[in-house]
């Protein structure tokens, strides 16, 4: 959801929201600076931040953290920032803090920070670019994730494939999905992958060919380079060769992520391109799966076993612009950053570490089996993010829509990225422009 839309939608109850904010149960605060903290977790995640919470009120008297599990995150914290009666500290996706920053609706902490030990060298290399926005320091990591392939070990050994060696690059992947096919018939059973489960990113696929979507020093959308055309051409190859109907009707038999009948969980699907957190899943539902983890294929060319490539999809801790006691927040977003606390954090998320260092303990008693491929990609020069701007919300609706007709084979790969790159531009140039009257005209 757009900003715009967000605000439309949310627009008749939005004044009493920021004033008013979240509701949660009444604590005894002792007469201590209390500090409210909106969060995006609730279950198993949202239950050990609260854990983390609790232990930060018993280390110390002179703060108080309330946690309030929050839907809709983004656009209600942004409501509550214009209304001016900001949440102390909001948990945001990594994706939102261009956006944030570029609103001047949270604070840089680089000087907050820093006398704190807070700083972009704490964390892993790849994780250093989704806490910085313009050569400033603008959120910390809350937890780690990046995308890794996940693969079926028993169906690998099942067709003949060596479930120690998965594929690494696309023409080998292509193989081992025509050896995990099977039919019935006439009907598939099973797919070695399926690009559109669980389709949260629909903007990847170019990235594994080594193309970009954004320029950021000219404000630039690169949609349509060649390497992107041919990361989406690579797509459209499989409801080429398996047929467009076979493949659609076989994805509506897929069942919810969070449940016993999640494609992969069920053994629908072989391999799937997930995050860290599958493994809670893959717990949950089905224990006795024999799954591995390995960084998603490349390009035939660019495998690089110690600089693997995979999306950085995190969550931050970002600190509102018009709080009242700024430093009390960094105390707090600061605690949450000891490497005890983001250990046990990640542990039970089923996460890698975001710092740049972790312990043996950590790694050797992890649940997620794939956690040194993981820690790998984040630590990894060639992670990437999303593009570092505030239309970035438009832009992925735009390469939704253009992954959708690729996918149904509407177009040339080349000819639909060429209008989404062609929409996506004209959203950065009014962007631009917006800002630039803001700013009274100036450059």
């Amino acid at each position: 959801m757009t900003r715009r839309a967000a605000l439309g939608t949310l627009a008749a109850g939005s004044v009493g929201y920021a004033l008013l904010g979240p509701r949660g149960a009444k604590e005894d605060t002792r007469g201590r600076l209390v500090l409210d903290y909106w969060e995006k977790w609730t279950g198993l995640e949202g239950k050990v931040m609260q854990e983390v919470v609790a232990e930060f009120n018993k280390s110390q008297d002179r703060l108080f953290v309330r946690y309030f599990a929050t839907s809709g995150i983004d656009e209600k914290a942004q409501i509550a920032i214009a209304g001016g009666s900001p949440p102390d500290i909001v948990g945001v996706w990594n994706y939102s803090v261009p956006a944030f920053a570029s609103a001047n609706a949270i604070l840089p902490l680089d000087d907050l920070g820093a006398p704190l030990g807070i700083k972009p060298e704490i964390y892993a290399e790849g994780m250093r670019q989704v806490v910085t926005f313009r050569g400033k320091m603008w959120a910390t990591v809350n937890t780690g994730g990046c995308l890794a392939l996940y693969y079926n070990r028993s169906h690998f050994k099942e067709v003949g494939l060596d479930p120690d060696s998965p594929p690494r690059t696309f023409p080998e992947f292509d193989d081992a999905c025509r050896k995990l096919l099977i039919k019935k018939n006439g009907r598939i059973q099973r797919m070695g992958f399926h690009h559109r489960e669980p389709g949260w990113w629909s903007f990847i696929w170019g990235s594994q060919f080594g193309g970009t979507l954004y320029d950021e020093k000219t404000n630039t959308s690169t949609a349509a380079s060649p390497l992107n055309v041919r990361g989406y051409e690579w797509v459209q190859s499989t409801p080429k060769e398996y047929g467009l109907a076979e493949v659609n009707d076989f994805r509506t038999s897929f069942g919810n992520y969070d449940s016993a009948l999640n494609a992969f969980v069920a053994g629908r699907l072989s391999m799937v391109v997930q995050g860290p957190w599958l493994a809670n899943i893959i717990k949950l539902y089905n224990d006795k799966l024999d799954y591995g983890v390995a960084p998603f294929p490349v390009a035939e060319g660019m495998f690089d076993k110690n600089a693997p490539m995979g999306l950085i999809d995190t969550d931050t801790l970002v600190i509102p612009r018009g709080v009242k006691n700024p430093e009390a927040s960094m105390e707090f977003v600061a605690y949450t950053q000891r490497q005890d606390v983001v250990e046990r954090l990640s542990t039970v998320h089923c996460k890698g570490s975001p710092l740049a260092q972790s312990s043996e303990s950590f790694r050797k008693n992890h649940p997620n089996r794939g956690i040194a491929v993981f820690e790998a990609i984040a630590r990894s020069p060639r992670s990437y993010k999303v593009p570092a701007t505030r239309c970035w919300a438009a832009m992925k609706d735009e390469m939704d829509r253009a992954l959708d007709r690729v996918w149904n084979m509407q177009d040339s790969p080349a000819s639909i990225l060429g209008l989404a790159q062609k929409r996506s531009q004209a959203i950065l140039d009014l962007t631009a422009e917006q800002e630039r009257r803001r700013r009274g005209g100036a450059p």
